[in-house]
């Protein structure tokens, strides 16, 4: 059974230790609870790792991805905000799911303009970039390239929305 009680102790818990440690011990403390916690629950625990900004949460999120069945847009929120970039983007698209769709995400995150549905305001604060700042064609070709292997409409949905977001499209 699902403990909402549970997810709300552990982020408090999270929280005062991202208060008390500096980002590396924090991403250190934070990792080894979420390494240990039942699958049911990781998306939820993750969330604090969004406010460390810390790129080694990148790596985490490739060797823990395939521990959820559904992937939710709180991994591409979690990335986007943990300094993405397009040659880890590219990396993940090659790879294949769970990792594409977390990619699709997090490029969508990084490069919506304006207020998007169901975006955070700290998300929308934050208003994280692709750190690497490709051209804009090399983003939208290599989303076209992707779509010929994935073009489901989840996939067809985010490629649109990204392509039409970065050329400003409608």
């Amino acid at each position: 059974m699902y403990d909402r009680e549970k997810v709300e102790n552990f982020q408090i818990r999270m929280e005062e230790i991202i208060e008390k440690h500096n980002t590396k011990d924090a991403f250190e403390l934070i990792t080894s609870e979420l390494n240990e916690c039942e699958d049911k629950y990781l998306t939820e625990f993750m969330a604090p790792l969004n406010f460390l900004k810390y790129e080694p949460v990148l790596d985490w999120v490739e060797q823990n991805a395939d521990r959820v069945k559904n992937v939710t847009q709180d991994w591409g929120h979690l990335s986007a905000s943990s300094n993405f970039s397009w040659k880890r983007a590219e990396k993940w698209l090659e790879i294949g799911r769970p990792l594409s769709l977390i990619a699709l995400d997090a490029i969508m995150f990084c490069t919506t303009r304006g207020e998007r549905l169901n975006q955070s305001l700290w998300m929308r604060e934050l208003n994280p970039k692709l750190t690497d700042n490709p051209k804009l064609d090399r983003i939208a070709n290599g989303l076209k390239q992707y779509i010929e292997k994935d073009s489901v409409p989840r996939t067809k949905n985010a490629v649109s929305r990204i392509i039409n977001d970065i050329f400003e499209i409608g």
